[in-house]
């Protein structure tokens, strides 16, 4: 005898809200294992594909973090270029560059930051989430915002096999491009200056402003 429909919907919502009680845990675990093992830094590699196309653009460099709040990113090849934000403040310069760019963020808000930077409570509150598993068997968490019209369509990130390190991040907008990074070989970090925007620079902001 088949269940009842109202049985097989109901089973299907529990299975849904386990899903999503595990993303939640997951990423509150993830947070708290690079915020207590941290600072720390990762090769990665990113890949841009524009929609409608099977293949995009690709570059590569180091990843480094201390969180709660500072995020650096430093491009290798093909173009080298870094970026730095901490809290609400970001950095970007080319080395061998006399001048760089400094700005204000709202970095809890910007695609793929929040993600690291907010406690699973608050972004309960922005996205739906579930969790899958990779053919490799790694943990995968999905989330869709709550939100209409914004940019972001879904996000998919993956956990190594003991969940304390990112492994993968994938973002779709609302225009099918899909931006992806692929994270390896992550290491412990002693340089605590690499989350300081780099001395002797002139530094512009958006108002035209210039700050040594």
């Amino acid at each position: 005898m088949r269940p009842p429909p109202v049985a097989l919907a109901l089973a299907a919502a529990v299975a849904v809200a386990a899903s999503a009680d595990e993303a939640w845990r997951e990423l509150e675990r993830l947070r708290s294992a690079l915020a207590a093992d941290g600072p720390l830094a990762a090769t990665f590699q990113q890949a841009f594909v524009p929609a409608g196309f099977a293949a995009g653009d690709t570059e590569s460099g180091v990843v480094a973090l201390s969180l709660p709040d500072c995020l650096r990113w430093d491009y290798r090849d093909p173009y080298p270029k870094s970026f730095l934000v901490c809290g609400d403040r970001a950095w970007s310069w080319v080395e061998g560059e006399p001048r760089g760019h400094r700005f204000t963020i709202e970095a809890e808000r910007e695609t793929g930051l929040d993600l690291l930077l907010l406690p699973a409570a608050e972004l309960a509150a922005r996205y739906r989430s579930q969790t899958s598993r990779t053919a490799g068997g790694e943990l995968e968490i999905v989330l869709e915002p709550l939100a209409e019209g914004g940019d972001l369509v879904v996000a998919n990130l993956v956990l190594d096999g003991e969940g304390r390190r990112p492994r993968a991040l994938e973002w779709r907008d609302r225009e099918g491009n899909v931006t992806s990074f692929r994270f390896d070989t992550w290491r412990e970090l002693e340089d605590g200056e690499r989350f300081t925007p780099p001395p002797g620079l002139e530094w512009s902001d958006p108002g035209g402003e210039e700050v040594r």
